[in-house]
């Protein structure tokens, strides 16, 4: 577990150091956790001083894309359009790759090493749980929420890894699925509660300190200690791969279990199968079209 105290060290440096202006894109947050986690980013502003201002706005998707703006982090909770797609994966997957395949010219350009972040159910694969046959899940005979859970921890982590591997050369793309335990919107108000449930941890993920960036060498991967020594591992099993599965302690979460019975080869293989799939789903809405498969 990365230490409070860290968190807001790492957030109070993010606010002083880096190049201005700072720019996060969060979509779906209203009210809940991606809400919170800009005013965490506010507050942090605020509190470097030197001349430092927040400035939250709300609008469309498209206004992040105008201008010459260079986008360093983003947070996804949900929000969706569902042409031909499921609902529920529409909101939980469908809507937010595209949103990140969408914003990544922003986030390669950014001075900073750009973070994504997509809050759902990270670690929550269960071998019994995943539709090969049925990526869409539109077979109402097996569908169910812990079915669903478990389907879309299975392609946010096919999906992100493929991604951090097509820009490891720039070492610049850093994408995080993570669980973030008990939420109580309501809470978030009341300073009684822990202060990680106020926003800050999820901001400090945007901290180009930890949880790096792919590197294009493996002997140069690192990622983030935690309290027993040991490095965070990456969707890929190894430090610093670019792609990562967290709690909301900051710990690795990746589901090494089913993995490992998958084996190397059956992750490439549906990783590819993943990616296809998403792209051609996105190829197919694009053009007017709705997606049957």
């Amino acid at each position: 577990m990365v230490k409070l105290s860290e968190v807001q060290t790492l957030n109070a440096a993010l606010a002083a150091d880096s190049p201005k202006p700072l720019v996060a894109v969060f979509l779906g947050g209203t009210s809940g956790i991606g809400h919170m986690t800009a005013r965490a980013l506010a507050s942090s502003v605020q509190q470097a001083g030197a001349g430092g201002a927040a400035h939250l706005s709300r609008g469309p998707q498209r206004a992040a894309r105008g201008g010459d703006r260079r986008v360093a982090a983003r947070a996804v909770s949900g929000g969706a359009s569902t042409e031909g797609l499921d609902e529920t994966m529409a909101i939980l997957y469908y809507s937010r790759m595209r949103a990140i395949q969408q914003l990544t010219p922003l986030l390669l350009k950014s001075t900073l090493p750009a973070t994504v972040v997509s809050v759902f159910a990270a670690g929550f694969e269960d071998e019994k749980k995943l539709c090969r046959e049925d990526l869409s899940l539109r077979d109402l005979q097996r569908y169910g929420y812990l079915q669903v859970r478990s389907h879309l921890c299975y392609m946010h982590s096919m999906c992100m890894s493929q991604l951090a591997e097509l820009h490891h050369a720039e070492k610049q793309l850093r994408l995080i699925h993570i669980f973030p335990g008990l939420v109580l919107t309501a809470a978030f108000h009341n300073p009684a509660y822990p202060a990680w449930f106020r926003g800050e941890r999820m901001l400090f993920l945007a901290s180009p300190v930890l949880y790096p960036a792919a590197a294009g060498d493996d002997s140069s991967r690192r990622g983030t200690e935690n309290e027993k020594g040991g490095t965070v591992r990456g969707m890929d099993g190894r430090p610093g791969s670019g792609a990562y599965s967290l709690d909301w302690k900051g710990d690795d979460t990746h589901n090494q279990k089913v993995y490992a019975k998958l084996g190397d080869e059956g992750i490439e293989a549906l990783k590819a199968q993943v990616w296809e799939h998403t792209n051609k789903a996105f190829e197919v809405i694009a053009s007017g079209e709705p997606f049957t498969e």
